[in-house]
């Protein structure tokens, strides 16, 4: 016959699972943290080149700076994600004006960027967020309940 399991084992071998879940989680923890920071620094520089892009970008309109407008276009379209069609508008928007038309053109292009910066703002803010609402069965729940980072596009 077996022997009962004692008292002094039950606690042993709890405290060994305790402690392997504690590690796991620590572990977790500590690397989700690292790539949290490390992504939203990122995203930070990211957030300040494109500012100081588009001042530069407003100013040779005004310049009507046509040379200053391709390397814009050009920086531009190495930042932005090729596939997305506001980045793209943002993209095509960076073209010499109309006579009389700079203001215009650069209301657009200032509008849209300014969108595509509150949308990366959003979307730092929820990846930041709870854990839970990234799992990818509970996400549908959590797009419900609470509102996703949605990309506002540009309209005139």
């Amino acid at each position: 016959m077996s022997e009962p399991i004692s008292a002094l084992q039950i606690v042993l071998t709890s405290s060994v699972v305790a402690g392997v879940v504690s590690a796991f989680v620590s572990i977790w923890t500590t690397q989700r943290k690292i790539s949290i920071e490390n992504i939203t620094q990122e995203r930070t520089k990211w957030r300040e080149k494109v500012r100081a892009k588009s001042l530069e970008v407003h100013n040779a309109f005004i310049e009507r700076d046509e040379k200053k407008l391709q390397q814009l276009r050009l920086e531009f379209s190495l930042v932005l994600n090729p596939e997305d069609g506001e980045d793209k508008g943002i993209i095509e928007s960076i073209r010499l004006p109309e006579q009389g038309k700079e203001a215009e053109l650069s209301l657009e292009f200032s509008k849209r960027v300014s969108l595509l910066l509150k949308h990366d703002w959003e979307r730092v803010k929820l990846e930041a967020g709870a854990i839970f609402c990234r799992i990818k069965c509970i996400s549908k729940i959590c797009e419900y309940l609470f509102e996703k980072a949605k990309r506002t596009n540009y309209s005139n």
